[in-house]
């Protein structure tokens, strides 16, 4: 049964330096396109979505469209599945494109979640990252999604070339003013096909170092947890009651619908994905050519453990069991090691890392891929 609908907007206002997401800065044109085949795909798949309890709009920029746009777009929405008995619907947005406009048309089709991308909150590390937000808009941003009573995610990265160890305690001082209920919060990854990995490449900027990236990761677990911060997967922290209903269902590999280009779904022990082009996924709706997906590989012993071992949890051994009528170890007996070497422990019928062994996952993951 499909348990979350993931909706896919791959539009930016402008392309961040370290982001290698299915995005691109388009024209008004092709913006219509894409939202009408949006529609039409997931008006082809509205079976499915009867009884869906999560809705994520991610990207890309969703708040990036049209405000016109959008809402008709979540008028097609609000005719397939029924929003308010979703039990969480999140909605990304950029501190840039809040605004009373924005936010009483989100509350209109009951949305109750924002996840904005704020990264950091130093404007000098901003520009570097081709943010196109300030830290005054920051804090007026979401000084006006708490007046609308919004749960509120925030994402913020830490070794970010240039950073200090003052601008990351800046940020955390922030968050402790903003106190939103859930954070994500991301060590800076070099993607390939990035500006960010470019400059580096070419030595015009200097990489970040791998132990003073765990010195920062140190910090932001430690100050969160004294903020009141549950760590319940390897970069979400939840106050009490508001760890992300949408993304457990990835962790957890219930089924979900992906709709957009470049979007994933998992059905009937499948999973599949969308053309990652905007215009190939575009004509491939209007030819209603819904067996477009690739089918990608899935093997449920190996996702149960990676999926499971990503929250601080872990992954439930009678569940692998009995999801795949085999005990883990007897499908990887080299975990076994990484229980001797201490990366790994099992707690409570759970297998899951130990503090060490979150830093020193790799090693681990590269015994069972």
């Amino acid at each position: 049964m499909i348990k979350g609908l993931y909706i896919h907007i791959p539009f930016c206002d402008q392309i961040c330096t370290y982001c290698d997401f299915a995005k691109m800065v388009a024209d008004d044109d092709l913006k219509v396109d894409y939202m009408r085949a949006l529609v039409r795909e997931l008006e082809y798949f509205s079976d499915l979505t009867e009884k869906c309890e999560t809705i994520y709009i991610g990207g890309g920029t969703p708040s990036s469209l049209e405000l016109d746009l959008l809402e008709a777009f979540l008028i097609e929405l609000a005719s397939v599945v029924n929003l308010e008995k979703i039990v969480e619907f999140t909605f990304e947005t950029n501190p840039g494109d809040v605004n009373e406009d924005l936010l009483n048309l989100l509350k209109k089709y009951h949305v109750s979640r924002i996840s904005m991308g704020v990264q950091a909150l130093n404007d000098k590390l901003l520009k570097f990252l081709g943010r196109t937000h300030t830290k005054e808009v920051v804090v007026s941003a979401v000084e006006l999604i708490k007046k609308h009573n919004f749960a509120l995610n925030l994402d913020f990265l830490y070794a970010i070339p240039g950073q200090t160890k003052a601008m990351l305690m800046k940020d955390l001082e922030y968050i402790k003013n903003f106190n939103p209920e859930h954070i994500s919060y991301y060590s800076l990854i070099v993607e390939d096909k990035t500006i960010l990995n470019y400059l580096i490449n070419n030595h015009k900027v200097a990489d970040f170092p791998d132990d003073k990236a765990r010195d920062y990761a140190d910090i932001v677990d430690s100050i969160l947890k004294d903020y009141g911060y549950i760590k319940y997967e390897v970069s979400n922290y939840a106050k009490p009651g508001f760890a992300s209903k949408h993304n457990l269902l990835y962790w957890n590999l219930e089924e979900y619908l992906g709709i957009g280009s470049n979007a994933s779904s998992q059905y009937n022990y499948v999973r599949m994905k969308n053309p990652r082009s905007i215009k190939e996924y575009i004509e491939g709706t209007k030819k209603h050519a819904f067996n477009m997906h690739e089918l990608e590989e899935y093997n449920p012993k190996l996702e149960i453990l990676l999926m499971g071992l990503r929250k601080t949890a872990g992954v439930s051994l009678d569940f692998y069991k009995l999801r795949t009528k085999k005990d883990v170890f007897e499908v990887y007996p080299q975990l076994q090691k990484h229980l001797d070497n201490n990366l790994l422990e099992i707690t409570d019928g759970y297998l899951r890392f130990t503090n060490e062994g979150m830093y020193l996952a790799n090693q681990v993951y590269l015994d069972i891929i």
